[in-house]
């Protein structure tokens, strides 16, 4: 399925890492199900962490997920126009803010991570 920005705005959705790929596609059978994953995440936003540690990872189908650790949260679309190693990305910038209006523009894949200049949104399997 393909986001306009301004539906990826509305929805804020995000996919990190491997893990989050292979759970992924595990979810998208039951795309209409809630399902929140704990992992080991990092939100960074000018170098500033806003995630760091113990978050729910939900993936929302097509390698979209959601991240989200204490008072912030962050969504990350795949981008079908610029290749699989691309995606969109969006957070509440302020902790008060119940939606995602903030873009974090354009990230590549980097292993578990996605990055940008300023931007760094990671997401791993917690260890059992």
């Amino acid at each position: 399925m393909k986001f306009t920005s301004i539906a990826r705005a509305a929805l804020c959705a995000i996919a990190v890492g491997s893990a989050a790929t292979s759970a992924a596609k595990e979810v998208s059978t039951a795309a209409t199900e809630e399902v929140s994953i704990p992992a080991r995440c990092l939100l960074q936003v000018k170098g500033v962490k806003y995630i760091a540690g113990t978050c729910e990872f939900r993936p929302i189908g097509g390698g979209d997920f959601v991240l989200h650790g204490g008072d912030y949260f962050t969504y990350v679309f795949m981008s079908s126009e610029d290749g699989t190693n691309v995606a969109e990305a969006h957070w509440n910038a302020r902790p008060s803010s119940t939606r995602a209006h903030n873009p974090l523009g354009k990230l590549v894949r980097d292993g578990a991570c996605w990055t940008s200049e300023t931007v760094r949104i990671c997401a791993w399997k917690l260890d059992k």
